[in-house]
């Protein structure tokens, strides 16, 4: 990567990760809230429903959010969620069931019961080893830690081998990088933010893409997300953020949104 590209992107970071990221970003409903327990919960509920158009992930998150009053966590551990999602195969949002996201409440109301999230989660990484072979294998290995502890019948969560793990990869930015208006950092006692992957929605893939960040397909067109893919855009990434790749990830996502104006 030249000097001016990277350049470019650091100014793009500079410019898109600041607290008005937080406007209309599934990112904005953490900050609600001071409970580290309460700030975890959420964000895995937000990363979740991050899929679709950006005003209606935003308006179902609000809607379980309101549903969950001043605890999400404490809601969520008590059983809360039971009378509002049956175990039904109707639609709540999208490809997303009732009975899906029943799945998913119950699994975390599991986990919040012997402890939090973070806790849970970074005990099983420990459990399984660690992945081993460097930052982008540790990453994978986390992504699929965390995936394996959901049912088959949590279609929220990605499990298959090759998928990008996009809301994983997310999530895990908001809980492991730190000095940061938007990301938490509630994580990075355990886990190091030069491990983590690049989320890869369109904006991300498409500007990397445009820049050359990422290479096309052979038909010339942009690539479809994938494991192999937030791999290399990582690792590219980390020519212009040493130690913290994931940073741009502002760079890509704000160019994109700014370029098509909006979802």
């Amino acid at each position: 990567m030249d000097k001016a590209l990277k350049d470019r992107l650091v100014f793009l970071a500079d410019k898109y990760e600041t607290a008005g990221f937080l406007e209309k970003d599934p990112s904005c409903f953490m900050h609600r809230y001071s409970r580290a327990e309460d700030q975890e919960t959420v964000a895995f509920v937000a990363a979740a429903f991050a899929f679709g158009r950006r005003e209606q992930i935003l308006s179902h998150v609000e809607r379980i959010l309101e549903l969950a009053g001043a605890s999400p966590a404490d809601w969520v551990r008590e059983g809360g969620w039971e009378r509002h999602f049956p175990d039904s195969p109707a639609s709540f949002y999208r490809t997303y069931s009732y009975g899906a996201v029943r799945a998913l409440f119950a699994t975390l109301r599991d986990i919040l019961r012997q402890g939090s999230l973070g806790n849970y989660f970074r005990d099983k990484y420990r459990e399984a080893g660690a992945g081993g072979g460097g930052s982008s294998a540790r990453q994978r290995h986390l992504c699929q830690v965390i995936a394996s502890c959901f049912p088959d019948k949590c279609t929220l969560i990605p499990r298959s081998a090759d998928c990008a793990f996009k809301k994983l990869n997310m999530f895990l930015r908001w809980m492991v990088r730190d000095s940061s208006p938007v990301d938490l950092g509630l994580w990075s006692a355990w886990y190091d933010k030069a491990g983590l992957l690049v989320p890869l929605d369109t904006h991300v893939m498409q500007e990397a893409t445009r820049l050359g960040l990422l290479a096309s397909s052979p038909s010339g067109k942009v690539r479809a997300a994938s494991l192999r893919c937030a791999v290399e855009l990582t690792a590219t990434m980390g020519e212009a953020f040493p130690g913290d790749p994931v940073r741009g990830d502002y760079a890509l996502f704000g160019l994109g949104v700014d370029v098509t104006g909006g979802d």
